[in-house]
């Protein structure tokens, strides 16, 4: 491709220079023959052939040379064309670059390829650009560079700068080859001449022409070029950012920078220069200050005071103010510089204080227009990031500390305060090179300035300083590994350090069980081994030097108006800074600046005038006046008391955090300081309090409300970093050297007196001489803030005060309870925090609150003191003084009650005590070996002391000493601890112990003040029994002594106990505590005694089975016969007592436990002797209790005496006892009623009753006698009349428990005897009827004995069916009685409206009735004639109601239908079982009548006409006779007409010929009128009705029974002596159709027009006929 461009060149030149050119052309063509010559192999080979031909290029430099447009375009093309193929020899650069300079000025397409061309021979002719050749080079991009194209001129600049970077790459290169016997030039430096090789002595010369250039002088080798100084600065200023390195290394070139460099820019920056120039002159200064400022001080010293100097209100514009604040900020970037600056300037005398300067600058600077940035009381915030762009935020959010890059929006330029919008510029002034104005800068932007510079100056120093500080172990952790290996460099911006200036790490452990001592941070200035010691050193004079100054500027900037990312770094760059001081022990400004926060930290209206610390060396003027004055200086006056508020800021929480951050990470060499931060949070948390707020002891975030302002939350989160920030710094306490923690605690608790306002030395009992080897609290340097103190009004705000302050050293205390435990109470400052707790619960001087807080305080650190004992802990010391001093808090106590106030609090300081008690319990109860003493002692602290004597009205034995406590809290209180001692530590008590064990339960259980305290001591002497009771052998029997056996009363038991002294045996401890609940169990709270009852018999239920015959006879003499005793005299006279009914119950628990204990005593008892005399005392007793009449406490008798019965029979020990007087104490007592309540359930003592007699029936041989069974029955009968109803249910559907029972009892009656067994069945009968009797149950509501009667009718049915009664001699009267009961249920039927389910009653009845019917054959009954006609007056009673029915009453309809068919069931099965018994001679006429017109009037379909039916004094069928008017409306059948239809039928059937037995012919003989009335009836009914119908039908009903009587009478042989004879009628079995006659004829008549009738009628007649023989 190279070969055909250059050939196309060629031949265009040789084209156009025919006439006009023949030298261009001739040297053409020869170049042209050249080219051809050549071969085309490649374009590498075409270029090395091309470089031995040097001619070859003389036609384009001819091209170049004639300045015509045209030839100079062929010319350059075909020049760059080789310059780029390499292409060109080295002797022909010289006419290349000279025709390139003649092309300068030609077309613009030439220019740009000439710059074009420029690049490719820096890369392919290196090593010939030297000298003159690259002067030549830089002439022709200087004459471009001179365009006013500014493309060109661009293009041009872009190489000139290319070239020179080439020119120095070319130095390094050189520099870096060995030397040898190259050329050496010699060129002038500060020091003479200095000879260099051939390209530095370029590099030297044309960064000399540069410099001259832009002074406006001539060059030396550059001839004729021209540069402008902004250009020339650029230059510059890309060439020493690249090589900076290699201008270091050359003194000349150095010299040059000196010489000509600096000058200009001091020129530069003391002349009003343009814009775009000082930028470039800054910026360059930057470089060479931060490059090469060892090697021009004197030229730095000038230039950097000309900037302080600019730097000054007035001194110049503000964008040029702007720019070398910019300058400094950029210098504050690197720490090395500053220190750099610091040693070369501000520690040599003779030069000036550059450093030094600037920060007093900024001190001016920060104060200069106080109203701009709203200088005031305190630093006010903006609403930032609530109102701004999504963009902007994100921006913002994402921003470097120090650049905050927004716009400033034009609106905003001159709005006071310091804030990101508009306080801050998109670009830098110093970034913006290309502008040619100033840009419009925000008023406030100079000021953000200050503050990033005071920022980056504190944030220089402490990553610097800090990583020195940290002490390694020989074995680092992983964490530190890169720490220790960049020892020697400095951590760059984002390392740990950062992290640590911002939330100082403490190498501390967070577990209170495994603390470890923090190391002491390392002094920097101690280090002076270190390589870096000097700069260390360096920095440390800095801090003292310069710090006035920095508080100053802050001090300023945090009483301004800044947004709140400003006031963060303020007070980020406040904290760097006291940290470095603090850890290169600088006292002075460490505390200054501590004081400063402090100050910032509370509310402006809690701040009064600030009392400066005693401060060594803290003698600056300028800053003692604004520590001291600076409210003053502002304005300052606050308004009476009345007036103020307290309006908690979240940047006063900031600075409250950066000052805890502080504590925690100086903690081990803060001494006296920490009064500072101590003192500094008790204000804030008083000026919480004082606005209503939590104060900060609660590390707990609360819930933000929806409806909450984002100022809110920013304090609520602020809040919660505060509280994070205290538990910080109060956790890294337990790290700190005891030394360190003792001056920590002594400013704590200096400042708990200060505001409690009780004297030091009532805590400090100590001589003055161990003040500085004990932990005697001492007052620190540090005078109290009077923030506090302004604000308080009434004694109520001290308390408060006291409390939050007392709270506080609580905190500490907890945070240190490993050191407590693990050091000397002097060591560790345990004695210090005593006093001071103790002196102020005891003070009287003290409010009550402050007294109870301190008890408080006290209990919490014993109880983390107790929690923290462990195995690698020896704890009876600890212990051991824990007890100490409670023992001491709480004797103090009571030796002046004083006020009722005063005593109230003693009562809640007394009951923390005891509460701290169980603590120590609870966590190290069984360590405590000789401080059991301690224990009881603290215990028994809570009574008062008592007068012994016994309480009146009891008996001797039961003496009970009154116990009254100071109060039921208290007792509760030290109860808990009894408790846990019955529960956990019996073993580890001495035996002596345990009689004041049993004294303490004793008072405990007797005190009134509390009943759930008495009821669980109760309890606790089971815990106690069972423990006394324990034995190599559970099943080992339990010795007890003789002279225990021996014992009549309590007293004796004493005796004992007296005589046996220190040496007490396990018996007499045990009959102690057995006596001692006899003795609770008569207490007059009805809880307490029979908690004792359930707790005493409970211990014989354990421990029964291993006491011997005698133990127990001791015990039922000593025990059981005395309580059995004392309750029946207790209860006699307190008969008109409140507790009545309580002293029931206790009986009640009192009997069945005596029970339960005598049936496990039986098995030991067993063929002793007394057993006969225990089961004597015990009916005598109960008889005793039993007069009482009370129904629970005779259901609990006889239940136990039940019990007792079982047991005796199953331990064979029937015969040592009697049984009839058991029988008499039952038949004697029946529980009917309760004296105290009339209408008392009396169920369950009936209950217990029967079954007592039922248990006694079982064990009597031969059962009960006639005598015993008669009793037997009255009494059960009773138990059934006299029972209750059941509470909450019904004997409706099931019976009642008691009816159950009786029953079954009553089925154990002998029958034997007939007289027992018509009671028996006299009054099982009653029990059918008592359901119906009203007059008998009206006393007992609720009760039907629905349930009772059917289950009786059951019983009935049994009795019916057995032998005796068959055998009976009146089976009739039994029967009677039988069936006279089940008469009433079954005639009420329907209206008997409360049924149960399943059957009903009268079904049920009926079923019995049947049952017992067909049991019994009625002919064969025995009896007297009245007996049985009484029977079968029941049964044809009974027979009727099975008949009838008042389907009007029924509730169910539905089941109508299906009671008719039982009934026509039942009823048929009643005829098979009387007909033809009921027509004996033996039965009187009128049952069969009354029988025979039940049938009659139960058979009727319709209800007949009145007129038709027979008057009393008429004949039965005289109505049949009567003359009426018959009736045209439908009359319905009945609801039961299959009913009747059967019963018609069986009318017909008693009529009807049959055996003709005697039974039979009386039967019909009383059916046959009452059959002609029934048919009759029909007949007359539609011989009367049916006329009136006219063409209508009859109605059906009345048509099917009209039917069905004729077809009955039609087929009816009647008996023969049913009807008596007539004369002229002969007939045998149709008589009966003689006396219907008529009605069947007048029935003919009126049925003409109804055929089907008449085919019936005729039918009658017909049958008539047959019979008369017609």
């Amino acid at each position: 491709m190279t070969s055909q461009l250059l050939s196309s060149e060629l031949s265009a030149l040789i084209q156009d220079s025919k006439k006009k050119n023949p030298d261009l052309r001739n040297a053409a063509e020869k170049s042209f023959g050249d080219l051809k010559a050549l071969p085309n192999t490649s374009e590498a080979q075409l270029a090395a052939d091309l470089k031995r031909r040097p001619d070859f290029v003389k036609p384009f430099v001819l091209a170049c040379g004639t300045k015509t447009p045209k030839f100079a375009a062929s010319g350059v093309t075909g020049l760059l064309r080789l310059v780029v193929s390499n292409g060109l020899s080295s002797d022909s650069l010289r006419d290349v670059l000279q025709a390139f300079q003649e092309c300068t000025s030609s077309s613009l397409d030439v220019q740009l390829k000439v710059l074009q061309a420029l690049p490719s021979l820096l890369q392919n002719y290196a090593e010939s650009l030297k000298g003159r050749l690259l002067t030549a080079a830089f002439q022709v991009c200087f004459s471009l560079h001179g365009s006013k194209t500014a493309v060109v001129s661009n293009t041009a600049a872009a190489s000139l700068q290319q070239l020179l970077a080439f020119t120095f790459e070319n130095v390094a290169a050189e520099d870096g080859l060995p030397s040898g016997n190259e050329t050496m030039v010699a060129v002038p430096t500060q020091e003479g001449s200095n000879a260099v090789h051939k390209t530095a002595s370029d590099a030297y010369y044309l960064l000399n022409d540069i410099c001259l250039l832009m002074e406006g002088s001539q060059p030396q080798v550059l001839d004729n070029a021209r540069l402008t100084p902004e250009f020339g600065l650029e230059l510059l200023e890309s060439l020493i950012v690249v090589h900076i390195d290699t201008i270091a290394k050359h003194p000349e070139d150095v010299h040059i920078l000196r010489t000509r460099l600096m000058p200009f820019i001091i020129r530069t920056l003391s002349e009003k220069a343009s814009y775009n120039v000082t930028v470039r002159t800054v910026r360059l200064l930057r470089l060479l200050v931060q490059k090469l400022l060892p090697a021009m001080i004197a030229e730095t010293e000038m230039a950097m005071s000309l900037i302080n100097h600019l730097l000054d209100p007035g001194s110049s514009a503000t964008w040029k103010r702007v720019l070398c604040l910019e300058l400094w900020r950029d210098i504050h970037d690197d720490p090395t510089l500053i220190r750099s600056l610091y040693t070369h300037f501000d520690q040599v005398k003779e030069n000036k204080n550059l450093v030094g300067d600037h920060l007093a600058i900024l001190v001016r600077l920060a104060a200069e227009k106080p109203t701009l940035i709203e200088l005031g009381q305190r630093s006010s915030g903006f609403e930032t990031h609530h109102n701004l762009p999504a963009e902007q935020i994100a921006v913002e959010a994402g921003g470097l500390s120090g650049a905050i890059n927004l716009p400033a929006d034009e609106m905003n330029l001159n709005k006071p305060g310091i804030n990101a919008t508009w306080s801050s510029v998109r670009t830098s002034c110093i970034d913006q090179v290309d502008k040619l104005e100033p840009p419009i800068l925000p008023a406030t932007y100079l000021y953000s300035l200050v503050l990033i510079c005071i920022n980056r100056f504190s944030d220089g120093l402490a990553k610097f300083l800090l990583p020195f500080t940290v002490q390694f172990d020989e074995k680092p952790k992983r964490k530190l590994k890169s720490s220790a290996k960049h020892q020697n460099q400095e951590a760059p911006r984002t390392d740990r350090h950062e992290e640590l200036t911002k939330e100082p790490a403490i190498a501390q452990s967070t577990n209170a069980s495994a603390p470890c001592e923090r190391r002491m941070p390392v002094n920097p200035l101690r280090l002076k081994d270190h390589e870096k010691f000097d700069q260390i050193r360096m920095s440390a004079l800095i801090v003292e030097h310069c710090w006035p100054a920095l508080l100053a500027t802050s001090s300023t900037f945090l009483n301004a108006s800044l947004d709140s990312e400003y006031y963060h770094a303020l007070i980020r760059s406040v904290q760097r800074f006291t940290q470095v001081a603090g850890v290169l022990d600088l006292e002075t400004p460490r505390d200054a600046f501590l004081t400063t926060l402090a100050k910032h930290a509370v509310p402006s209206a809690t701040i009064g005038p600030v009392r400066t610390p005693v401060l060594g060396s803290f003698t600056n003027q300028q800053t003692n006046d604004f520590l001291d004055g600076d409210e003053t200086k502002h304005g300052d006056r606050r308004e009476p008391h009345s007036h103020f508020t307290m309006d908690m800021s979240p940047r006063n929480l900031l600075c409250l955090r950066a000052l805890l951050n502080l504590g925690t990470a100086l903690g081990p060499v803060l001494h006296h300081s920490w009064a500072i931060i101590f003192h500094c949070l008790h204000q804030v948390d008083v000026a919480l309090i004082a606005t209503s707020q939590r104060p900060l002891t609660q590390a707990s975030i609360d819930r933000t409300d929806e409806n909450e302002t984002p100022e809110i939350d920013d304090l609520k989160a602020e809040k919660s970093a505060v509280e994070v920030a205290v538990s910080r710094l109060f956790e890294s306490t337990s790290s700190l050297p005891n030394e360190a923690f003792t001056q920590a605690l002594n400013c704590l608790c200096s400042l708990v007196y200060n505001v409690s306002g009780l004297p030091m030395d009532h805590a400090s009992d100590q001589p003055t001489d161990q003040i500085e080897s004990s932990p005697k609290v001492t007052r620190p340097r540090h005078n109290r803030l009077a923030s506090v103190s302004s604000v308080r009004i009434n004694e109520a705000s001290t308390s408060k005060e006291s409390i939050i302050i007392l709270d506080r050293t609580m905190q500490v205390a907890q945070c240190n309870t490993a050191r407590f435990c693990q050091s000397s109470s002097t060591d560790s400052g345990w004695t210090i925090l005593t006093q001071l707790l103790i002196g102020h619960l005891c003070s009287s001087a003290a409010v009550a609150e402050v007294r109870i807080s301190a008890a408080r305080d006290l209990d919490g650190l014993i109880s983390r003191i107790t929690s923290f004992l462990g195995l690698n802990v020896s704890p009876n010391e600890t212990i051991r003084q824990c007890l100490e001093a409670l023992s001491s808090a709480v004797t103090c106590l009571w030796e002046s009650e004083g006020n009722k106030e005063g005593l109230s609090c003693s009562l809640e300081i007394h009951s923390t005590a005891l509460e701290s008690l169980l603590s120590i319990l609870e966590r190290c109860g069984d360590t405590l070996q000789s401080s059991w003493d301690l224990v009881f002692s603290i215990i028994n602290s809570v009574f008062k002391s008592t007068d012994p004597s016994a309480t009146e009205g009891k008996p001797r034995l039961f003496e009970v000493a009154a116990s009254a406590s100071r109060s039921p809290k208290l007792a509760r209180s030290a109860f808990s601890s009894l408790q846990l001692i019955c529960s956990d530590f019996l073993a580890y008590l001495p035996d002596r112990c345990f009689l004041m064990l049993l004294y303490t339960l004793n008072c405990f259980c007797s005190q009134s003040e509390d009943f759930n305290t008495s009821l669980t001591s109760v309890a606790l002497f089971r815990n106690v029994s069972d423990f006394l009771q324990r034995g190599d052998e559970p099943q080992s029997r339990l010795l007890v002594d003789e002279d225990v056996l021996r014992c009549t009363t309590d007293r004796d038991l004493v005796d004992v106990v007296s005589a046996q002294g220190e040496d007490i045996s396990t018996s007499v401890l045990w009959m102690f505590l057995v006596l001692h609940l006899a003795r609770l169990s008569l207490n007059n709270r009805v809880e307490v005694r029979n908690s004792a009852l359930h707790t005493l018999f409970g211990i014989f239920d354990t421990c029964g089975d291993r006491l011997d015959a005698g133990a127990w006879a001791m015990c039922f003499r000593l025990v059981f016969s005395q309580l059995l005793s004392a309750m029946v005299t207790t209860k006699v006279n307190s008969m008109e007592d409140s507790d009545f009914r309580s002293w029931d119950d206790t009986s009640v628990i009192l009997v069945r436990s005596i029970s339960n204990t005598f049936n496990q005593s039986l098995g030991t008892l067993s063929g002793h002797q007394a057993l006969t005399f225990v089961w004597d005392q015990l009916l005598a007793k109960f008889a005793l209790l039993l007069n009482r009449h009370s129904l629970a406490l005779s259901c609990a008798i006889f239940s136990s005496l039940t019990e007792n019965l079982v047991e005796i029979e199953r331990t064979f020990c029937t015969r040592s006892i009697s049984l009839d007087v058991a029988w008499g104490l039952w038949v004697d007592n029946v529980p009917i009623s309760d004296a105290l309540q009339k209408d008392a359930d009396n169920n369950d003592a009936l209950l217990a009753y029967v079954q007592h007699v039922r248990q006694l029936h079982h064990m009597l041989p031969v059962g009960f006698g006639p005598d015993q069974a008669r009793a037997l029955m009255v009494k059960l009968k009773q138990c059934i009349i006299e029972s209750a109803a059941v509470a909450y249910g019904s004997d409706i559907d099931e019976m009642t428990s008691v009816q159950k029972l009786v029953l079954e009892t009553l089925a154990l009656v002998p029958m034997s005897a007939e007289e027992v067994l018509t009671q028996l069945v006299e009054i099982v009968s009653s029990f059918v009827g008592l359901a119906y009797r009203r007059d008998e149950n009206k006393t007992q509501k609720g009760k039907t004995y629905i349930a009772l009667s059917k289950a009786a009718m059951g019983s009935l049915d049994s009795l019916a069916k057995q032998p005796s009664v068959r055998a009976h001699a009146s089976t009739a009267h039994l029967l009677a009685l039988m069936i006279r009961e089940l008469e009433v249920p079954i005639r009420l039927k329907y209206k008997r409206q409360r049924e149960g389910k399943g059957v009903p009653t009268w079904k049920k009845a009926t079923s019995t009735l049947l049952s017992i019917l067909d049991a019994n054959i009625m002919g064969e009954c025995t009896g007297s004639g009245k007996d049985k006609q009484i029977m079968w007056e029941a049964i044809v009673s009974i027979s009727d109601g099975i008949m009838a029915a008042d389907t009007d009453s029924c509730d169910s309809p539905s089941a109508i239908s299906a009671d008719q068919a039982f009934d026509i069931e039942s009823f048929s099965r009643l005829q098979n079982v009387i007909i033809p018994s009921l027509g004996s001679p033996a039965i009187p006429d009128k049952i069969r009548r009354r029988y025979i017109a039940s049938l009659f009037e139960h058979s009727l379909v319709h209800e007949p006409h009145p007129d038709d039916l027979a008057r009393p004094e008429q004949e039965l069928l005289d109505g049949l006779r009567s003359q009426h008017v018959g009736r045209v409306q439908d009359l319905p059948p009945k609801r039961r007409s299959k009913m009747a239809y059967m019963l018609v039928d069986q009318l017909f059937d008693l009529d009807a010929v049959h055996d003709g037995s005697v039974q039979r012919v009386r039967l019909a003989q009383i059916a046959a009128p009452y059959l002609i009335l029934r048919v009759g009836l029909v007949l007359k009914a539609y011989v009367c009705d049916q006329p009136l119908r006219g063409l209508m039908p009859q109605p059906l009903s009345h048509k099917r029974e009209m039917h069905y009587v004729l077809k009955k009478l039609t087929y009816l042989n009647s008996e023969p002596k049913a009807i008596p004879e007539t004369s002229g009628v002969q007939s045998e079995h149709k008589k009966h159709l003689f006396l219907l006659f008529g009605l069947v004829t007048k029935a003919m008549k009126a049925a003409r027009r109804d055929e089907e009738m008449r085919t019936a009628l005729t039918a009658v007649l017909d049958a008539m006929g047959t019979d008369f023989g017609f």
